[in-house]
């Protein structure tokens, strides 16, 4: 695996296919290689696609394992497409169609179970609606290709809402992106796949971007080849061996994560989303942040204990750790994580083509590698080390 890892597609030096760059040392690209292949193995990936801007304006953009992918090769997004739905609001609410603290209701009329939540609270996690996907994880492994209705996911996540102190706690949840893209639709008259093309994908410089239809399965051109284990209980079946996914319907996920994208894409949106492209006077909303860890209240509500001030918190639409901001997610056949730092410019972003190993461990790889990085003098002020991502990689293994 580690010699795949070091060898397939670029051939170093920078003499690359489309969509491949490397202008960074050469002990810092053995680094990041090592790092993809020991992550491929634990995660009984074969194929991996990376991209990494330093501060120092270094750039690597690569793909492992096959010599049919590049830097360019499309990739599901799962959730770290996610904030794409935060952005079309904003430009909606730039343009006066819409008010951030307007409640859902108003445009979903015939919808219940959603009283009193508002489009900002769709963003910033606290609708107090429940996530769907806990009782879905066998299906969306096992059956990759069925079609969900909108209606079905929001069933699922509705019935176990509200969570704790709504319009208050922070519950991540997709439950509220689907919501969310539903509403737009609603209050737009339009197609998702459009609006998002025509109002963030161009903003954004985002030209190879798109978001399917729920019956388009298969991606055509140069992408990942998916993997996944048969799950049951939301865990792997090691034992009945990994299973190929060429087909996908991203309806799984909806506007929770259904675009299709590159990891340059990815870097070019996250930069304009914290740049200020999106919402024009309101744009500063994107930064804004909530302790991911909720304080203990009193019956009135009010906070009895204090947030982590070094804690994770939730922005518009996305996490932030340390000086980062992104999502990691999984979709069946990828896992993709893309965090950008909008002061000193560091970005990474990265894809595998095995989804067993969760979302978690995507986000300790693409972690990794930022601290690569910082520790080569390229990367952003991180508050730990490629070891301690390392060490979480190792503990998360799957299969092994």
């Amino acid at each position: 695996m580690a010699a795949l890892g070091l060898t397939a597609c670029t051939g170093g030096g920078g003499g690359a296919v489309s969509g491949d760059v490397n202008t960074v040392d050469d002990a810092l690209a053995t680094a990041f290689d090592d790092a993809i292949a020991t992550a491929m193995q634990s995660s009984g990936s074969t194929e991996a696609i990376v991209g990494v801007w330093g501060t120092d304006g270094g750039e690597y953009v690569r793909a492992y394992g096959n010599e049919e992918l590049s830097g360019g090769s499309l990739i599901r997004g799962a959730q770290a497409t996610q904030p794409v739905m935060c952005a079309l609001l904003l430009d909606l609410v730039d343009e006066g169609t819409l008010d951030l603290d307007r409640e859902i209701s108003k445009d979903l009329t015939r919808q219940v179970g959603i009283e009193g939540v508002t489009y900002r609270q769709l963003c910033d996690m606290r609708s107090g609606l429940a996530d769907f996907k806990s009782g879905y994880l066998d299906i969306f492994a096992n059956n990759p290709t069925r079609v969900w209705p909108d209606q079905e996911l929001l069933a699922q996540g509705l019935v176990h809402s509200p969570l704790s102190w709504p319009g208050r706690d922070v519950h991540q949840s997709d439950t509220n992106p689907v919501v969310l893209s539903r509403a737009l639709r609603v209050k737009t008259a339009g197609e998702m796949p459009a609006l998002l093309k025509e109002r963030v994908f161009s903003a954004a410089n985002m030209n190879a971007s798109f978001y399917p239809s729920p019956e388009t399965t298969e991606l055509s051109g140069s992408t990942l080849s998916g993997l996944t284990y048969p799950s049951s209980g939301g865990a792997p079946v090691c034992d009945a061996g990994v299973v190929e996914v060429p087909a996908v319907s991203s309806s799984m996920l909806a506007g929770a994560g259904g675009t299709v994208t590159t990891v340059t894409d990815l870097k070019n949106f996250y930069t304009a989303y914290l740049g200020g492209t999106f919402g024009g006077e309101q744009a500063g909303v994107v930064t804004e942040t909530n302790p991911l860890a909720n304080p203990e209240r009193d019956a009135d509500g009010n906070p009895t204990t204090e947030p982590d001030p070094a804690g994770a918190q939730w922005a518009f639409g996305m996490e932030k750790q340390g000086p980062l901001y992104g999502q990691s997610g999984a979709i069946t056949g990828t896992l993709t994580a893309a965090y950008h730092d909008p002061e000193s410019g560091y970005t990474v972003v990265v894809a595998l083509n095995n989804s067993s190993a969760g979302a978690a461990f995507v986000k300790s790889l693409a972690f990794q590698l930022a601290a690569i990085s910082t520790e080569a003098g390229s990367g952003a002020e991180l508050g730990w080390t490629a070891a301690d991502q390392a060490a979480k990689i190792a503990e998360t293994a799957i299969c092994q």
